[in-house]
């Protein structure tokens, strides 16, 4: 009985031993499941630049098997980030596209965050049949709302300079005369790093300085309201002290048609002072015709004129700025140019009627054109130790300009002549915030005073005020960022006597992005612009291009808005990249040109707000390796309806829609012995406005270039070969009284060929230049290409 008893009695203590056991098991195991930490550490290479969109990989590791726990990607300084780790033992892969992989035992303890430190990346190399292979970037990403472009070796074989190489980008157009679009826009900001510049400044960098392209199609609210799109190049991170240079010039086999961008730039580093110095030229020599043919209907009447010209366009300018870091968190930059340009047409031009008028009329053309602009500036910048920067900057800018033009003929002189002076000053000051890891708070006011009068004129003085203030706040974690901003523009113009105009608009803009993992990306944006009408097309003035053709400015314009919905789709696999996005675009008040046929049979043609237009389609954006074979195709389709307002339907102007295709293919093939080949093609179908149909040709170039020892560049590039004749711009306006028809032509020999070179040169390593704002400034338009 005792036996019994005592044997209850172990059984009784064991169990509760047992159980006592297991819930201090569970509760220390509960205890160390809510133990959570982080991870941070920074990826460089081997000359300490920071590795951007490295693949960080956290690998749960234990003693029966190892699984994929979680990923993310390094940002633009290299760094990276795990937040609520929970305690363990893991893998910490690290990885990126052309370098070695790196791979780190850590443990997870406490709930202190732990600093892995720093990890420098080796250049991934391999050796086939004696020709050594660097393993390739990955063509693009998508993140925060933009689009990312890798800028890698066959890019930079492919191209003579950057204005070529942007040709390569998905959704970036650049013509022949290397005006670049995107999307087919122009209204576009070019940036280099972060900073304000334009075409003519990213000519003369050297293509090989280029370490990727951001191209927002949805800019933010930090970005001036007027604009369609950014463009922001980001050039390799080098500092060490030295001298060098770069020089790239193209030189034309034929006198009849030229298109020439050379340039320079040289540099002197020493310690804490950056000298520079560059220039940048545009020289085109081109036979145009322009040609209309109108039909009136009652009277019977056809009117046809030719204008045969030689374009001479002619650019020279001359940069020149010292950057000086006064410490490690701040520097003062000075950046000026002087920009001596023309452009010319002279020729004869010929106009004849037929019908119930008969009339001959024929003069000769005789431009000349003398342009000069003085641009400096001053910028300061200030990093604090939490991240933040407080930026500022001001900026001057003077245009003088003489043009005369006159109409001959043996029984008539006709003379237009105008000597505008332009005065441009533009204040910008921003403030970025960093509120902790995953917040970032910005904001800034711009102040932008433009003033113009012309010597000969004393009813001229047409004055301009815009004032901005724009606030931002985005919110980012491994998985997501967030993105939302309001800008708010003041806009007052007027002009002596004639206009005073005055607007108020508040443009708001908010984008989300989440990444799905390393290598899918979806996002979604909104933003609201605006688009102001410029001096030419305000002032009143009248323009007398034939006895049956008058152009008139509108002082009643009002401005332009548009409100842009897109979602956009983006993967990455391998070096690849595809971007599908679906948008919808609508715009009010839309200005277009309007030709109306008064009592005399006279053409008026005025700029006025005719209504509305609406876009709604999709576009897909790629690049594509295929071994030596790398393609980018990128297409835009879309319905879009024209809408006419009130106005435009008494001018009995009806409603239309259609369908648009913009389709850009390039293509490199990379040889051995460092040859390269390369085939551009752009092409847009003809497109409503709201009165008239416009349309061009399709523009095409190819180019082989050979490499010398890494520093010498020679090649070869033909445009729009065995063609002879390029519509560069057409339009087609069939109204109720009459049809017009007009194209102009650009002359081409049967195979224009430019033979390309440059050479670039550096002692030591070129620091990064600091970059400052320009002012893009709105010239007279003009006829001509």
């Amino acid at each position: 009985m005792k036996r019994i008893k005592k044997e209850t009695f172990l059984y009784n203590v064991r169990r509760k031993t047992e159980w006592y056991l297991f819930f201090i098991f569970m509760a220390s195991n509960l205890y160390s499941q809510q133990i959570t930490s982080s991870i941070e550490g920074t990826v460089l290479t081997k000359d300490s630049i920071s590795i951007s969109y490295a693949t960080v990989v956290l690998i749960k590791d234990s003693i029966t098997t190892s699984h994929f726990f979680r990923g993310t990607i390094t940002n633009e300084k290299g760094a990276f980030e795990f937040n609520r780790i929970e305690r363990g033992e893991y893998m910490l892969r690290i990885s990126s596209i052309g370098y070695s992989s790196i791979t780190k035992k850590i443990n997870i303890s406490s709930k202190n965050p732990l600093d892995v430190g720093t990890f420098i990346l080796q250049d991934s190399t391999f050796l086939i049949n004696e020709t050594m292979v660097t393993a390739e970037r990955t063509k693009g990403k998508s993140e925060n709302g933009k689009n990312i472009y890798f800028i890698n070796n066959k890019i930079v074989e492919a191209s003579g300079n950057v204005p070529d190489m942007l040709r390569h980008i998905p959704g970036i157009q650049v013509d022949l005369k290397q005006n670049i679009s995107i999307n087919g826009k122009k209204d576009i900001l070019i940036f280099v790093e972060g900073k304000e510049r334009n075409k003519s400044y990213i000519s003369q960098l050297n293509p090989a300085q280029i370490d990727k392209i951001e191209v927002l199609a949805t800019p933010p609210s930090n970005y001036e309201g007027d604009v369609s799109g950014i463009i922001n190049i980001i050039l390799k991170k080098d500092s060490n002290i030295g001298f060098g240079g770069h020089f790239f010039s193209e030189i034309p086999t034929t006198s009849a048609i030229v298109y020439s961008f050379p340039t320079y730039n040289l540099y002197y580093n020493h310690k804490k002072v950056n000298l520079y110095t560059s220039y940048n030229g545009e020289i085109n020599y081109e036979n145009i015709d322009e040609a209309t043919y109108r039909q009136i209907y009652n009277p019977k009447l056809t009117i046809s004129s030719v204008q045969h010209v030689r374009q001479n366009n002619k650019s020279h300018k001359f940069h020149y700025g010292v950057d000086y870091r006064a410490t490690d968190h701040n520097i003062i930059s000075f950046y000026g140019f002087l920009n001596p340009y023309s452009s010319e047409q002279n020729g004869n031009v010929i106009l004849g009627t037929s019908g119930d008028i008969n009339e001959h009329w024929d003069k000769k053309r005789k431009e000349e054109d003398n342009n000069i602009n003085f641009f400096n500036s001053i910028y300061y910048k200030h990093t604090f130790n939490s991240g933040s920067e407080f930026s500022a900057e001001y900026s001057n800018i003077h245009i003088y300009s003489k043009n005369n033009l006159t109409y001959t003929n043996d029984t008539d002189i006709q003379t237009n002549k105008e000597c505008p002076r332009e005065e441009d000053n533009h204040l910008k000051i921003d403030f970025v915030a960093i509120a902790n890891k995953k917040m970032k708070l910005s904001t800034g006011i711009n102040i932008k005073i433009q003033s113009m009068q012309d010597k000969l004129s004393e009813d001229f003085h047409y004055h301009q005020q815009i004032y901005a203030w724009y606030g931002t706040a985005t919110y980012q974690t491994a998985s997501f960022n967030v993105n939302c901003g309001l800008r708010l523009e003041n806009a007052k113009s007027k002009n002596k006597g004639t206009f005073s105009n005055s607007d108020f608009s508040i443009l708001p803009y908010a984008a989300l992005c989440y990444n799905i993992n390393s290598e899918h990306t979806l996002s979604v944006s909104y933003r609201r612009k605006i688009s102001r009408p410029s001096i030419y097309e305000l002032t009143p003035y009248t323009y007398t291009d034939n006895p049956y053709d008058i152009r008139t400015g509108n002082p009643l314009l009002n401005s332009e808005y548009q409100n842009s919905i897109s979602m956009e789709y983006a993967l990455r696999f391998r070096s690849n990249y595809i971007s599908s996005r679906l948008f919808y675009e609508s715009r009010s008040n839309v200005i277009n040109k309007l030709t109306l046929l008064d009592e005399n049979s006279i053409f008026r043609t005025q700029e006025c707000n005719l209504g509305s237009m609406y876009d709604l389609g999709m576009q897909i954006l790629s690049s594509l390796s295929f071994g030596r074979l790398t393609i980018t195709p990128s297409i835009r389709m879309y319905n879009h309806t024209t809408w006419a307002n009130n106005y435009a339907e008494q001018k009995n102007i009806e409603n239309r829609k259609q369908w648009i295709v913009e389709s850009n293919l390039t293509s490199i093939l990379s040889f051995k012995h460092d040859f390269a080949l390369s085939a551009i093609f752009q092409y847009t179908t003809a497109k409503n406005n709201i009165q008239d149909n416009a349309y061009c040709n399709a523009l095409y170039f190819v180019s082989i270039d050979k490499t010398f020892k890494k520093n010498i560049k020679l090649g070869i590039v033909t445009a729009l070969p065995l063609i002879k004749t390029f519509v560069y711009q057409g339009a087609d306006i069939k109204a109720y009284n009459f049809s017009s028809h007009y194209t102009g032509n650009l002359k081409l020999p049967t195979v224009p060929l430019m033979i390309r070179f440059s050479y670039q040169f550096n002692y030591g390593i070129n620091k990064t230049v600091t970059t400052h704002k320009i002012e893009d400034i709105k010239i007279r338009p003009k006829s001509g290409f």
